[in-house]
């Protein structure tokens, strides 16, 4: 079941692409989705919850350029799939800043939607072998690939999320995020760190080096590490 969300202001349009995806669930059934329909962005920026799959944006709305929408959003969410709809090729070029997916010009035709959503369904199957991570505190709202998750730790009761560029702060314990990441090789090198075994760079003695930083392995855990660690690297996952 796919979540996808439809940002175009002019009704005709918006009622076309429904009864495109409407017709393309009728020719695919496997298809399925679920739709909210916005008309403007401010609206749509304030109510998003970093859950869609698909978002089909408009490149000019009234209140926010379509780009500048674009920007927002990527700043919230890096993996839902932006096709923009737009009268002018030229901004093809410009939607790659943003991480576009595709986009779709007006008016649009079936036959040229049905390619593309064909290429966005092979897309999401794949992207969905792997996990997304909700992350939610006073300032924000937003969603995160787990495969961008170096280690987590934890410090003064909080949960520190480390990804190659930033920390993100949590609420949480770090049992419920050992059981929720199980299944991606995510594993307790101690009671403070879990590590994604694929940033793993190397064991020492009681300290595991994880994308440049140095963690200690507790006596507990060590053999348990070690042997997730192992067939990690063997390939047997």
């Amino acid at each position: 079941m796919l979540n996808i969300i439809i940002l175009e202001d002019q009704a005709e349009q918006a009622e076309r692409l429904s009864q495109m995806l409407k017709k393309y669930g009728e020719a695919h059934k496997d298809f399925s989705y679920n739709l909210k329909l916005y008309n403007r962005s401010i609206p749509f920026l304030t109510e998003y919850r970093c859950d869609a799959d698909l978002l089909f944006l408009d490149i000019q709305i009234p209140d926010m350029l379509g780009m500048e929408a674009a920007r927002r959003i990527r700043q919230m969410d890096n993996r839902v799939m932006i096709i923009f709809i737009t009268m002018l090729t030229q901004y093809a070029i410009e939607g790659y800043s943003v991480g576009a997916f595709d986009y779709v010009l007006k008016p649009v035709r079936f036959e040229e939607f049905s390619v593309k959503m064909d290429r966005v369904c092979r897309m999401l199957s794949h992207q969905n072998i792997s996990m997304s991570l909700d992350v939610r505190n006073k300032e924000e709202n937003r969603r995160i690939n787990v495969d961008e998750i170096t280690f987590i730790e934890v410090s003064n009761h909080d949960i520190l999320i480390h990804t190659d560029s930033e920390i993100i702060r949590q609420w949480g314990n770090l049992k419920s995020y050992e059981e929720k990441l199980s299944s991606v090789h995510f594993v307790r090198c101690s009671a403070s760190f879990l590590v994604n075994l694929k940033y793993v760079r190397a064991v020492n003695g009681s300290t595991v080096i994880v994308h440049g930083h140095e963690l200690s392995v507790s006596n507990g855990r060590r053999k348990e590490f070690l042997s997730a660690l192992a067939k990690y690297k063997g390939g047997s996952r």
